[in-house]
């Protein structure tokens, strides 16, 4: 394909000659000549840079149409309304009562991570709340923590045993789902440790009972 450019019509004069010729001249014929030469070249530069798809200005609609629209902000992030207990500070923890309202209000699963002070376990599973991936897993849900020994209704949270750490996933209407446990654990079934996915079992807690978008 042959490469465009501004074309020049047969009998219009090269440009090699038209200096040569209008230098010769006084400056009033120069200047008309060089403005014929350009008035003469302008529709063959405007067809070749058509052709070759020259950027052409926008007019004002155009712009507006093609002006990429401002983003909705996110939404604000909740605050925690109840201790965080070491179980990471940027997740919005709530009291029992608390979370069971809100819940049920906003249709979203409640996670219930039951602890005891006096647990190594427990405390070694604190670091994991702070991930970012499990932070932001949890705006999906509802985030309750109770120390066991200072709330005795966590106790009724028990579907195989009182142990600690325990993390319990509730129906949007306060159900225990005993289907969302720890699929690696033949014993203790709502156990986890930092080696074991939490974060997964918190987004398929937020895929089977989350609000339908």
């Amino acid at each position: 394909m042959p490469v465009l450019g501004p074309s020049r019509p047969a009998d219009e004069p090269s440009t090699a000659a038209e200096p040569a010729r209008c230098a010769n001249n006084h400056l009033a014929r120069s200047c008309y000549c060089h403005s014929l030469v350009r008035a003469r070249r302008l529709p063959h530069l405007v067809v070749a840079l058509a052709l070759a798809g020259g950027c052409v200005a926008p007019t004002e609609p155009e712009q507006a149409a093609a002006a990429p629209s401002a983003s909705q902000p996110p939404p604000p992030k909740q605050a925690a309304t109840a201790p965080a207990n070491g179980f990471g500070a940027e997740i919005a923890w709530r009291g029992l009562d608390e979370g069971l309202a809100a819940a049920a209000a906003d249709h979203r699963p409640l996670m219930l991570l039951i602890h005891a002070s006096w647990c190594r376990q427990c405390k070694a599973l604190r670091p994991a709340f702070s991930d970012p991936a499990l932070v932001r897993a949890s705006e999906a849900l509802v985030m309750v923590n109770l120390d066991q020994d200072e709330e005795p209704r966590s106790r009724r949270y028990s579907p195989d045993g009182d142990y600690v750490p325990r993390v319990i996933f509730l129906t949007p209407d306060g159900a225990v789902d005993p289907d969302l446990r720890n699929p690696g654990r033949g014993r203790y079934h709502h156990f986890f440790s930092v080696e074991d996915d939490l974060v997964a079992a918190m987004q398929r807690a937020s895929a089977r009972h989350g609000q339908p978008r």
